[in-house]
């Protein structure tokens, strides 16, 4: 069985979720979720005086329905569970999030998956800024599970990013990967300036048309196919996630070292 969360708030006044996991609410009944404090704007009032709530929490399955683009820190720390949006949702969704499944048929907001550590966050609209990473004053970024976005994604994508994947089939905006650690980010439509600027190591891969312009920074190491990234072919299949460049992932790039004013270790993945 699944819960079912309905929003029935049409203003933006902001909505804070964080903490309200399927873990958590899996131990509760119909009534005591009903009765979850949450903060809308600056007052503290009842999930169920916003949600229509009901169903089964039991699997740890959600459906949330409405326009939740007001909902801030939708799934944000969870370990387990599925969470399936339909419809957009607001900023922080599956912020430091360490397991799970969050499927967005819609929009997602700013900070999408910032500080994850685990689990699958997979969006079937456009996301905003600071995918997949650090919060400010935050030393790592996300350090684990996967981001796949349809559509576009904006700027700062991947800032700090230690380990996991980020994949974006539409474009994404400056910063891409700034001050990465480790870690793999993929882009298959076109970027903004700083591409990779000050990454440690990690992989970044931008196969839309034009290229970026690359600091001079970094250094060009290779011309030809790399099969490795044939490997990440059937992760990326498996989520339907087919932007039409997919194919061309084991076929010639360019590969640059860098960013050389940091450890240098860093790649960035151009095609041909």
């Amino acid at each position: 069985m699944t819960l079912r969360l309905i929003n029935r708030v049409d203003d933006q006044i902001p909505i804070e979720m964080p903490g309200l996991t399927p873990g958590l609410l899996a131990r509760l009944s119909l009534d005591e979720i009903r009765r979850m404090p949450v903060r809308r704007g600056s007052r503290e009032v009842l999930l169920g005086d916003l949600f229509l709530v009901n169903g089964d929490p039991t699997d740890e399955e959600w459906m949330v329905a409405g326009d939740c683009r007001n909902v801030h820190g939708m799934g944000s720390g969870s370990g387990s569970g599925s969470i399936v949006v339909l419809g957009p949702i607001g900023p922080r969704a599956g912020f430091a999030m360490r397991g799970g499944r969050i499927e967005i048929c819609g929009n997602a907001g700013d900070w999408l998956g910032a500080e994850m550590r685990g689990g699958v966050i997979r969006v079937r609209g456009t996301a905003g800024s600071h995918v997949g990473a650090a919060t400010p004053g935050a030393k790592r970024g996300m350090a684990g599970g996967t981001i796949l976005i349809d559509g576009n994604a904006g700027d700062e994508v991947g800032v700090r990013m230690r380990r996991g994947l980020i994949a974006v089939a539409g474009s994404a905006g400056a910063n891409l990967g700034f001050r990465m650690l480790a870690g793999t980010i993929l882009v298959f439509g076109s970027t903004g300036p700083h591409v990779g600027m000050g990454m440690r190591r990690g992989t970044i891969g931008v196969f839309g048309s034009p290229p970026p312009t690359l600091l001079p920074t970094f250094q060009s190491g290779y011309h030809g196919p790399l099969p490795m990234l044939r490997m990440l072919q059937p992760q990326l299949a498996s989520e339907s996630f087919a932007p039409e460049q997919l194919s061309q992932l084991a076929t010639a790039v360019e590969l640059f070292h860098g960013d050389t004013l940091q450890l240098g270790r860093g790649e960035v993945l151009l095609a041909q």
